[in-house]
């Protein structure tokens, strides 16, 4: 195998540009701060836009690292933001302005012409904004956790609202970020804020005052124009640039990145782009990894990985020329938990998937860890149904997962935190239906996307149900591996409320979040079915009101079948080894 070339090294000094003004085609002047390898010339540039502070001690220490290795970084505040002119809204403004800001970087003395962009969660929202415009001066992306569909992905996965990031986003957007620290923890980021009704007069709760674009968040329950006026996903086929993704198995937008990864290959503009996409999921959570321990997991050495570097790699070789062998490489690398390694894939789903349903039986008493609940592949036969209590003034608190609002709310005095963690808390609640598989006697390896097709009723107009995939070890914890929700109102759909009849069975697919894991020998599989996910998710009042406005609760009477007729089950997809 040839020897390759050594990635750019640490060797330059630094000279700081600090809040030059770039124009936006409306006549707005926002503040940009650059940094520069001493010497003169010209350089590659990494750009950066954040609603989050150009100054903030991370960004500065990003810049500094891809500085001193040769490149150009300019770091843009968004409109409205800091010493930007303007009002920010979120998501609106930051293609065209980031298109502008291009044009303006590109005519600089110091850009060599080739332009990168990284950056994580909104660092990367505003990649997949501008890349539509297709800047000729933009060569290559590297977007990390993030999405494009704001309704499905962001604010309303499933239908239900991701209640404690979208309210935590609000905030931070509406203030300055360091607001949302220690002190914060007396104000929000408790179960008193958290529970505030009605949803919409949240932000005057926060903050004294009205926050438009939170309104206008809640008071848009269907995924309308308004909402496909920023869905960057629908737009994929407007997109000319290499991407490399970076996506996490415990961040809620890595079904997300997997479909926009798939689609950019099939949609994208030109071969150029449909060829060159890359991604790369990692055994982490929306938050950076900082060691191998995640939760109450430790996932070995192997575990860490330095995103920098690798962003490096990917910029090294599209704006630089180096050849770093990024792209002689298959285009998908994911970590696999349980053996707790690395693999290169070619495709998602892996093209030798079985896709292999998991049914729910019982003899009606699956409520609680200490019911009759099991998982099996065999489907059911008429057994009788398990029943449960959904009570949207106790609802089921949410513990680990698949959310991000940890990032955002990691001094909060309830702290949601995400991540692999025990279930068992949540399983001794008879509102939580529990259904484990019997012990394993050989490795089994589920990777890809999840699916719950569960047959129910409720005696509500609108409920939730939620399901979660656990793997219970021989020790007896019970780590959370994926979780999905789904709002009833929306089972056939977004764009329409669709209430229930009470009393009716109706079948409700529930998406997972996807994942890579090997159910090791004598560990056992594990299904939870429940009603709420709480704060990650809003509670459903079981009333068929407003999500924004209502304010009125009752308890719901929920029936889960599981017979010939109505085989609720989960799809897994298992790999053979």
């Amino acid at each position: 195998m040839p020897t390759l070339p050594p990635l750019s090294q640490p060797v330059h000094d630094i000279r700081f540009l600090y809040d030059l003004k770039v124009p936006t085609r409306d006549g707005l002047k926002l503040s940009a701060d650059v940094f520069l390898p001493k010497g003169g010339g010209r350089f590659p540039v990494i750009f950066l836009r954040s609603p989050y502070e150009s100054l903030l001690q991370m960004h500065i220490e990003w810049a500094v690292w891809w500085a001193q290795r040769g490149y150009a970084v300019v770091i843009q505040d968004d409109r409205g933001r800091f010493e930007s002119e303007g009002v920010f809204y979120p998501y609106r403004d930051d293609g065209p302005d980031g298109h502008d800001a291009l044009a303006w970087i590109a005519e600089q003395p110091w850009c060599s012409g080739k332009i990168g962009m990284s950056g994580r969660s909104y660092g990367g929202l505003v990649q997949w904004q501008l890349a539509p415009y297709r800047s000729p001066h933009l060569t290559a992306l590297a977007p990390q956790v993030i999405m494009g569909d704001y309704f499905k992905d962001y604010h309303r996965p499933g239908g239900a609202v991701q209640w404690a990031l979208t309210i935590a986003a609000a905030i931070t957007f509406s203030t300055a970020v360091a607001f949302v620290q220690q002190g914060a923890r007396h104000i929000f980021g408790n179960q008193r804020f958290y529970r505030h009704l009605p949803l919409l007069t949240a932000d005057v709760e926060a903050i004294g005052r009205e926050i438009p674009f939170y309104r206008d968040w809640l008071t848009h329950e269907l995924d309308d124009d308004y909402w496909q006026a920023i869905n960057t996903e629908a737009r994929l086929d407007q997109i000319d640039v290499p991407i490399y993704q970076q996506a996490a198995w415990y961040d809620p937008y890595t079904a997300a990145m997997l479909r926009m990864f798939n689609g950019m290959r099939e949609r994208g503009y030109s071969a150029h782009a449909r060829q060159n996409q890359k991604i790369y999921v990692i055994p982490w959570t929306h938050h950076l990894p900082e060691g191998s321990r995640l939760g109450d997991l430790d996932f070995g050495p192997k575990a860490y990985v330095d995103l920098k570097e690798e962003d490096l790699r990917w910029f090294d070789y599209w704006l630089k020329g180096i050849d770093t062998g990024v792209m002689a490489e298959p285009p998908i690398r994911l970590f696999v938990m349980g053996d707790n390694v690395w693999r290169d894939e070619s495709a998602w789903p892996l093209a030798r998937t079985q896709f292999t349903p998991y049914f729910l039986h019982s003899n009606g008493r699956a409520n609680s860890l200490h019911g009759d609940g099991t998982l099996s592949p065999e489907p059911p036969g008429n057994e009788p149904p398990d029943r449960y209590d959904y009570d949207p003034d106790h609802p089921v608190p949410t513990l680990g997962g698949n959310n991000s609002t940890w990032t955002l709310m990691k001094f909060a005095a309830d702290q949601i935190r995400p991540g692999p963690i025990d279930q068992r808390p949540v399983e001794r609640r008879d509102d939580v239906l529990v259904y484990t598989g019997p012990e394993l006697a050989q490795d089994l390896e589920v990777t890809g996307p999840l699916e719950m097709v569960l047959y129910a009723a409720s005696s509500a107009r609108d409920t939730d149900f939620t399901a979660k995939l656990v793997d219970v070890y021989p020790t007896g914890q019970a780590i959370h591996l994926a979780e999905g929700i789904l709002r009833a109102r929306h089972r056939r759909g977004f764009t329409q409320a669709d209430f229930l009849q009470p009393g009716e069975v109706d079948e409700f697919r529930i998406e997972l979040a996807p994942t890579s894991n090997v159910f090791k020998k004598g560990h056992r599989l594990r299904l939870e079915i429940s009603s709420s996910n709480f704060p990650r998710f809003d509670r459903n009042l079981n009333t068929a009101e407003s999500i924004a406005t209502g304010t009125r609760m009752q308890l719901a009477r929920q029936t889960v079948l599981h017979t010939t007729a109505y085989p609720s089950h989960i799809v897994l997809p298992v790999i053979p080894r």
